[in-house]
């Protein structure tokens, strides 16, 4: 009689399979939409049990959660990378390499941003506030260096990301999003609004 072989489903540490239950969940929910994707169909997508699933995630809303924070994680952090003050010694630069990130990001992930913010009714006020916090920080370098010349950076700072989120945002409605005019334009703009001095 041939000996009976185990085929045990593998086991994945914790922190992997909830990366990638994510990782399906975005899928599905940018192929499929908000209102029609189930957490069975995040469960297919991910190649596990619908209730492995739940055993991470006890509900739709809390996988949606998980989500939008690792989006925002990703998000700052992409823009970080760019304001490092390590990379330049010039706020400028770094204020410039900014925008072309944020429209880099924006492009890359503007399908599941809608998920993730526009079918859930989520206010994006969020998404602004920690790139709002690096930016303000880069203002200050920028007015500290003689780099920019505004009385209030504060309010430079919030006047300057909500008027770049509105252009973004028109912009990534455009059939084709045009790169090259956004980046161009939104440095000619905060250059004008830093009162960079060149």
């Amino acid at each position: 009689m041939p000996a009976m072989v185990a085929t045990a489903r593998r086991r994945e540490e914790p922190a992997v399979r909830r990366e990638q239950i994510l990782d399906a969940a975005e899928r599905t929910l940018v192929e499929r939409g908000l209102a029609t994707a189930t957490m069975a169909d995040v469960a297919v997508a991910a190649g596990v049990a619908k209730g492995t699933v739940y055993l991470y995630y006890d509900s739709k809303d809390e996988l949606l959660a998980a989500l939008r924070a690792r989006y925002l994680n990703r998000f700052a952090s992409s823009v970080a990378a760019e304001l490092d003050p390590g990379r330049t010694t010039s706020a400028t630069v770094a204020l410039e390499r900014c925008l072309a990130a944020l429209f880099d990001f924006s492009a890359g992930n503007h399908r599941l941003h809608h998920v993730l913010f526009h079918e859930a009714g989520f206010s994006e006020e969020d998404a602004l506030g920690g790139i709002r916090e690096m930016v303000g920080a880069l203002v200050a370098d920028g007015v500290a260096r003689g780099e920019f010349r505004v009385a209030d950076p504060q309010l430079t700072t919030t006047f300057l990301l909500h008027g770049l989120h509105g252009a973004l945002v028109t912009e990534m409605h455009q059939p084709v999003p045009d790169r090259e005019r956004f980046v161009s334009g939104a440095i000619a703009v905060a250059r004008a609004t830093l009162g960079v001095q060149q």
